[in-house]
């Protein structure tokens, strides 16, 4: 199996797509999923360091896949990505795996540096 240290979650083809060439061009290895239950797989296969996940997903959203984190791939960090910045407030668990959360939009080097950051401490 190939290794992922990535994998990016988000409904919005364009910001999926986004995420994508800033990883591609930063060497990041990764993979992306359009909806919960697919990231959660893609996460569950690959096992990687990181998870970038969008908030609002629809049925199983950001959060739903960052609690399922703890029981399933407990080594994987999380990023939040959201365009609503409140949408968390009062929703994090102490023990979540997140690393911070990332307001879209969001200035491309510094979501590559923030992935690296992560990324270098695993």
């Amino acid at each position: 199996m190939e290794r992922v240290d990535v994998v990016v979650i988000d409904d919005d083809d364009s910001v999926r797509w986004l995420m994508d060439e800033i990883l591609t061009a930063g060497g990041v290895s990764h993979r992306t999923a359009a909806s919960g239950p697919d990231g959660f797989r893609l996460i569950a296969e690959h096992r990687p360091r990181l998870a970038v996940v969008d908030v609002k997903l629809g049925a199983m959203n950001g959060l739903d896949v960052v609690r399922r984190l703890r029981t399933v791939c407990g080594e994987t960090r999380a990023l939040f990505v959201t365009g609503y910045g409140d949408a968390l407030d009062g929703q994090l668990d102490a023990d979540l795996p997140v690393e911070g959360i990332i307001e879209k939009p969001f200035d491309v080097t510094a979501f590559l540096q923030r992935v690296r950051g992560v990324l270098a401490r695993r």
